[in-house]
């Protein structure tokens, strides 16, 4: 005799709405995102509607919409140039993030400020993969952020001063050496990178700052190897990686491992 499927108890359809609820709230800030992703390099201007990347027209409410907008446009603007695919990649890992931080933490401070944090990486990280970038401005301003704010969610404030201190100061050491090993070409890293390093090293804190760039520098490593065993059979190959990118999603999955405790 078959036996009937347990009705789910009432705490668990509570989780599982919120996880819905959550995911729809990520994609939402993923489509806040995308925006500044797309007007902080072209436009320099936050004000304003949205305009598509390729034509310049303004856009309609339903193209806005995260995933679901990109997918109805077949990936491609009204003159049939192909849209980029970081905008839905975006959406997605930010409403996956945003579940995986309710699962590890619910609701609380540490939610919020994770939020944030992770919103900064996915920022960041995009737009040093389109544009090669890495602004200034954005990354030393939610550096200053996250050392007044993670000790107001329990992080030890010598621990998160030390981890930026140090990130950043590993970060110079490989700067200086790309720029005195590749004097006359474009070095592989850039002060934006050591910008960046300082943010990862005041989020994470000292004693997780190795394991959380462990992961990016590895997929960093990967790529790399690929492109040099690509270029000796002689085919065409980049010149130049986002490693801003990677250590973004290094990051990313350092914290969506529960690396942060």
């Amino acid at each position: 005799m078959r036996s009937c499927p347990k009705p789910l108890r009432s705490s668990d359809s509570m989780r599982f709405m919120f996880t819905i609820i959550t995911f729809i709230a990520g994609l939402a800030l993923g489509s806040l995102l995308n925006m500044l992703i797309v007007r902080l390099p072209r436009e320099r201007a936050l004000l304003g509607w949205p305009r598509c990347t390729r034509t310049g027209e303004t856009l309609r409410w339903w193209q806005l919409l995260p995933v679901v907008g990109w997918l109805l446009q077949r990936g491609r603007a009204s003159d049939g140039r192909s849209l980029h695919w970081m905008h839905p990649l975006v959406d997605l890992l930010s409403g996956l993030m945003l579940v995986r931080l309710y699962q590890l933490y619910g609701v609380g401070p540490i939610l919020f400020y994770l939020t944030f944090v992770c919103a900064v990486l996915l920022l960041t990280g995009a737009i040093d993969w389109i544009h090669r970038y890495i602004y200034t401005f954005v990354i030393l301003g939610a550096t200053a952020i996250t050392l007044l704010w993670g000790p107001l969610v329990g992080m030890d404030w010598r621990n998160v001063l030390l981890g930026a201190l140090l990130g950043g100061f590993i970060f110079m050491l490989f700067y200086l050496l790309a720029n005195f090993l590749f004097p006359a070409t474009s070095v592989p890293f850039g002060m934006g990178d050591v910008y960046l390093a300082i943010f990862i090293g005041a989020v994470v804190g000292l004693f997780n700052l190795g394991a959380a760039l462990f992961y990016g520098m590895a997929m960093a490593g990967a790529v790399s190897a690929g492109i040099l065993i690509v270029r000796r059979t002689g085919r065409p190959t980049p010149t130049y990686i986002a490693y801003g990118s990677y250590l973004c999603l290094g990051v990313l999955l350092f914290i969506a491992l529960g690396g942060m405790g």
